[in-house]
């Protein structure tokens, strides 16, 4: 007893400390202990260490302050490693079909709320909020926003919504609604309004892409923003500007110089380079739009694991274009690179590239 009221303080120190979602180190039955005594519920975000949605929902969902006060003001939450422990009985008693799987329990362990699968963090905070606020059903927020209110609250739930709505039926043209909901919303906003910390979620939420409108606004207004939002709004660009620089280290995207440039710049203008973080990664994305095959896998060969880890894994999609090479020197390098590093790989860089190495192997003289 006195080890979990140890515990309890500790964890009601750390909640105080960090606004992220505050996982606790407790066993299922500690949860329950705990949940008595502060009057709140048990969470329970079932994991594997091998799922890429759960690593999502770790790494983007749950360190946000959004997420983290809506649940730790109801819930004493842990995690449940549905393949080690307890998890393995607690997968069968709870009837966990996929991965993740979020419970919310009583502490009569009556189970009051289930998701499975990842969430977008609105639509994640609306799911659980509709379980103590009915004005947040999703029937009364479509009728407050048919009628015309466009506050940023609704606007941001009823974004949510459709966005949760999306992964089942016609999704595209949910998904679309949604996105279109924000746009519009953004596009009525004055100054003040798109600088209002309320309409933070328009920038976090649905900016996507460097040619986004709302992107190249928070560029070119990057100061402007209130200073309590200003770390989200850098968090936000680095995210975008992470997955277009993967897009480049990939070749998922067709190589335009004009476009690279305005990223790089992008980046620079942002303040997202200053502690020189991207410049390995322009380097590789250079060295390979120059052609010199050998060259750029004599950088993989040095440099590759320099790299972070999101950057590695869009290496080794990228990979798969050298199996296009009439160079027996280059598939031949290219495989023994893959192979050596192989016992080093994570498992979502290990699907990444097994295809990669087939492929080229395939075309290598025997």
């Amino acid at each position: 007893m006195k080890k979990l009221m140890l515990i309890m303080l500790l964890a009601a120190l750390a909640c105080a400390a960090t606004a992220q979602t505050n996982f606790r180190d407790l066993s299922y039955a500690e949860a329950l202990q705990a949940a008595k005594a502060e009057n709140k519920m048990v969470f329970l975000d079932f994991y594997t260490v091998w799922c890429g949605p759960c690593k999502f929902m770790a790494e983007e969902v749950f360190p946000l302050k959004e997420v983290g006060e809506c649940l730790n003001d109801r819930f004493v939450c842990i995690k449940i490693d549905g393949e080690k422990g307890e998890g393995v009985e607690l997968v069968k008693r709870y009837k966990i079909n996929a991965y993740p799987t979020f419970i919310g329990i009583d502490v009569n362990e009556k189970e009051v709320l289930r998701i499975e699968g990842y969430s977008a963090p609105d639509a994640f905070v609306n799911i659980i909020e509709r379980v103590w606020d009915p004005g947040k059903a999703p029937e009364r927020i479509k009728e407050r926003y048919d009628k015309g209110e466009r506050s940023a609250e609704l606007v941001r739930t009823y974004a949510s919504l459709l966005q949760q709505e999306a992964r089942f039926g016609s999704f595209m043209e949910r998904y679309q609604k949604a996105r279109q909901v924000v746009e519009d919303y953004f596009n009525h906003l004055d100054e003040a309004g798109r600088l209002a910390p309320e309409n933070t979620f328009i920038y976090t939420q649905y900016a996507l892409d460097p040619a986004d409108e709302k992107t190249r606004y928070m560029i070119a207004h990057q100061a402007d923003f209130a200073p309590e939002c200003r770390g989200e709004i850098k968090n936000a660009l680095l995210g975008i500007y992470n997955r277009a620089i993967a897009e480049y280290l990939s070749g998922d995207v067709d190589w335009s110089a004009q476009a690279y440039e305005q990223i790089k710049n992008d980046i620079k203008v942002a303040g997202l380079n200053d502690d020189k973080a991207f410049d390995l990664a322009f380097q590789f994305i250079e060295c390979y739009a120059a052609g010199d095959l050998n060259a750029y896998l004599k950088l993989c060969e040095t440099k590759f694991e320099a790299l972070s880890e999101e950057e590695q894994e869009a290496v080794l999609r990228g990979l798969i274009r050298l199996a296009k090479s009439e160079d027996q020197n280059v598939l031949t390098r290219a495989s023994h690179f893959i192979r050596h590093e192989l016992p080093k790989m994570t498992v979502n860089q290990l699907s990444s590239v097994i295809g990669s190495l087939k492929r080229i192997e395939s075309n290598m003289v025997k």
